[in-house]
Order: C-alpha cells, then structure tokens, then sequence
C-alpha cells in the first residue's frame, strides 16, 4: 500500500480510535511475512503513527459522550446546592450572590451543588468586589459535615490568586498563574473562568488564557463542586452563567486537544526546572 494512500486514511478517513485498530491490523499483516517487506512493515507502522502519540490516551475519552449538566443551577433558586451557612447565599438575576452584607465572613464558607463530578469541564462567569477580597471554586472536593468546610481542589479567585490551582485543607498551593501582574483579570468586573478535568490532568483559563496545566497523580478524581466565599472583610462574590459538561472533550478556552497537552507539557517541564 502506498504511504501517501496510508497517509490519506490516517489524516482523512478514520478517527483515532478506528486508526488503532487498523493500525494493528497492519502490523499483524506485515508480520506474517518476512525479508524486506517485513521491514518495510515496521516503517510504515512507524510512519501510520507519527502524530497520533496521544490515540490510545483519548480512547477512553472517546467512548463516553459528552453529556452537559442541565440541572447544575436553574438560575432562580439554590435548589441541589447547600451550604453550613444558607444566609450567606442567595440568587440574584440568574447568578450565584455569596455575601453578609457589610458584616465580616467568619472563616471561609462553601456553597456545595449536589452533583459529583470525575472527568468534567466548567465554564462560568465570576466578579468580586472588593478586588483585594479572596474566594474560589471547589472541584473533586469533599464537604466536612460537621463544619462545612471543604478538602479538594479549588480554582483560586482574588488579588494575587486568580488563576492559581489550589488545594483547600489539604497540600497547598498547587500551581501559580504565571501572569503575576493580573494583567489579563477584570478588576471587580467578570471574568470568564474554565476548569478541564480529565483523569489525573488539569488545566485552568482565565479570559481565554490557560493559567495551569497540571498533572497530579496524587490528587482526586471524584468529588463535589463548590463555591466559596473567603473568611475575612465584608465582600460580594458573584458567579454566573455556569455550564457544567461530564467526559468533555479535550479542549476549552479556544485550545484544541493538542495545545491543551503541549500547554501540559511546558507546565510540567517548568515545574521541575523550579
């Protein structure tokens, strides 16, 4: 077979995961035979497999559908989500409002959605005011009943923060939004936040920038997501426009499958250089 008619099918013709297979069926063709066709064989296998190093990785992606939440937030009410604190909470023209008014937060509190979520994508919209004010949202996190408070990860919202990966009442701060200087954040205005979680990998984007691409196979990867609102002065924190989407597609923030890996791949070497 020609290597052009290969290269037709392998960029044309057939998804990934029906290219594994035919793949394979060449291999096993070539194989049974011997002398110089067998090695023309390991060449064209090699050559079928140039660009396709992340196929059998997104197998498992591709067998489930991406499948979007519908009862996330209905936008008129906080039904299937709680909090320890429900007065804190409340819904204002289609969005998520966490204040106490001009009184001090006492500790950091969370408002919990009832709806687990493994590998997923969040998109939503957040403004806080005032800007130098702290919150965040929960991923893959466990509620403490007894206290409300919650374990897991959390997308950092706030002066400094915004952007960065962190893990509530567990390891710490994760990753940091290499734009120190916030240049790319909305002060007190929205700003578009996305979370991509798939296996053991995570990226964050803010206003179409990706802020982390991490991958930590020490962390969870179930749980619960949370909004919360950051212990300390009187301040408002406002979410909205959340779209909730389970077994996503591997992209977000206008980044396909292979910049999200490649944006992972220079996360990960900077991390070890530091």
């Amino acid at each position: 077979m020609p290597l052009y008619i290969v290269f037709a099918i392998r960029h044309f013709l057939l998804p990934e995961k029906t290219m594994i297979h035919f793949t394979s069926a060449v291999m096993r063709y070539f194989f049974q035979r011997n002398g110089s066709t067998l090695l023309s064989g390991i060449f064209l296998t090699g050559f079928i497999f140039i660009g396709c190093a992340d196929a059998q990785d997104a197998i498992g992606q591709a067998e489930l559908k991406p499948k979007t939440e519908r009862g996330f937030f209905n936008q008129k009410d906080l039904r299937g989500w709680h909090a320890k604190d429900m007065d804190l909470w409340s819904v204002e023209d289609g969005a998520i409002v966490g204040t106490g008014g001009d009184s001090k937060i006492n500790g950091n509190q969370f408002l919990y959605s009832k709806i687990p979520v493994e590998n997923f994508h969040l998109k939503l919209k957040v403004k806080q005011v005032p800007f130098t004010a702290n919150a965040g949202i929960q991923f893959r996190s466990t509620e403490l009943n007894s206290t409300g408070q919650a374990v897991g990860y959390q997308a950092d919202v706030g002066k400094g923060w915004w952007g960065a990966l962190y893990h509530e009442h567990g390891r710490g701060m994760l990753a940091r939004n290499d734009d120190s200087n916030e240049k790319n954040i909305n002060q007190e205005g929205w700003n578009e936040y996305e979370i991509l979680a798939v296996d053991h990998r995570i990226w964050l984007a803010v206003n179409g920038r990706i802020t982390v691409a991490l991958e930590d196979p020490d962390g969870e990867l179930t749980g619960l997501i949370a909004l919360q609102i950051h212990g300390g002065p009187a301040q408002r924190v406002v979410y909205k426009d959340l779209e909730l989407t389970h077994n996503p597609r591997l992209e977000m923030a206008g980044f396909g499958g292979v910049d999200l890996l490649k944006e992972l791949k220079l996360f990960q070497a900077k991390k070890k250089k530091n």
